[in-house]
């Protein structure tokens, strides 16, 4: 059974696979489509929050990353939301996980897909801090 990774590192492979999506956006010419915003949130909910937590959602899944906290920083350096857009929608395809617990792939498809990360990526990370999981202490 494989350990979990510590927080520090999980949030240093977070910011990996945000650069990385972020790479695979504009190599792919992903710009920010806007979506559906309402649908988006409707769907995400639905589907994505049991597992992670965004305040502009309401839910607090603790199962994934929070992902006000995964994109708090990256949105602070001033990243586009097309950059945000793309990295969800790379991961809601079924990108690569080395560690459990492994997100579904495709729990949305199509345009519900593209809403969803366009809404994700209007909203995520743009408290200061994350009223619904406070940060872990480090060790």
């Amino acid at each position: 059974m494989e350990r979990p990774l510590p927080r520090s590192r999980r949030q240093s492979a977070l910011a990996g696979l945000i650069l990385l999506g972020a790479a695979a956006a504009t190599v792919a010419g992903c710009g920010a489509a806007g979506g559906d915003h309402a649908n988006g949130k409707k769907q995400f909910i639905a589907a994505c929050g049991g597992c992670h937590t965004l305040a502009d959602a309401g839910t607090k899944g603790t199962v994934g990353p929070n992902l006000d906290d995964a994109f708090r920083g990256s949105r602070a350096q001033d990243f586009k939301d097309s950059t945000f857009e793309g990295v969800v929608r790379y991961w809601i395809e079924g990108a690569e996980q080395r560690s459990a617990p492994k997100m579904p792939r495709n729990l949305v498809t199509g345009q519900d897909a593209d809403d969803v990360a366009a809404y994700v990526a209007a909203v995520a990370g743009r408290d200061s801090e994350s009223p619904a999981r406070p940060a872990e202490p480090t060790q």
